[in-house]
């Protein structure tokens, strides 16, 4: 199989995510996005030239997603080693999918048993924006933004992080699954992002469990 028919199953990840998920957000899979990119000589670009490009030829209007998409370009171009961006340092995202619908996973993840797993053992508060947290574990931050049923952003801080992170806790539901991604970022170093997949992904496995 070529590189590039392997990029049209929609399983080839960039910047962490599947073909699959940046088309069901932005409308093109990693390979029209390679071959829109390309045509307007996106490789002799800088980081933030491409999201400019990505914005408004790409007509893409959200920030995130701006980034995702170019983070996964640089590093198709080798323009970027992998898990690390201009502006946000090092990163991750790992995603699972789970059997239940969109709003049962946002109740689980939020006011349910599974907000403990990710969030871990914390007085009460309430997941908005403004709203700060400290958990039993060390981790401590503020819901920076919230969109009820699909998107958390918070910092999160940890003692063992040389700086505190952004997170971001994203749903993306198709009829009685849900992929449930976390995604972090400005990390330090390579070794703190591979603690960081390895805690998440344990995380996920034990979302997955607790179904």
């Amino acid at each position: 199989m070529t590189g590039r028919s392997y990029l049209s199953t929609g399983r080839q990840k960039l910047g962490g995510i599947t073909g699959e998920a940046v088309a069901s957000a932005t409308g093109r899979d990693w390979c029209e996005w390679l071959d829109f990119l390309d045509a307007l000589d996106a490789r002799e670009m800088t980081h933030r030239e491409i999201v400019v490009l990505v914005a408004g030829k790409g007509g893409l209007s959200n920030g995130w997603w701006q980034q995702m998409v170019t983070v996964g370009y640089e590093q198709a171009r080798g323009l970027r080693i992998v898990g690390q961006t201009a502006d946000a340092g090092y990163q991750i995202g790992v995603q699972k999918t789970l059997p239940i619908p969109q709003d049962l996973a946002w109740d689980l993840l939020v006011t349910g048993p599974g907000r403990n797993l990710w969030l871990g053992d914390h007085r009460p508060f309430n997941l908005q924006k403004g709203e700060e947290y400290v958990t039993c574990e060390g981790v401590s931050g503020q819901v920076r933004s919230v969109a009820p049923g699909q998107r958390l952003r918070l910092t999160w801080s940890h003692p063992d992080l040389a700086r505190p992170s952004t997170l971001q806790l994203m749903l993306v539901g198709s009829g009685e699954k849900t992929s449930i991604r976390f995604h972090q970022e400005r990390l330090s170093s390579p070794d703190e992002r591979e603690r960081m997949r390895q805690h998440w992904r344990e995380v996920l496995r034990k979302l997955l469990e607790l179904l």
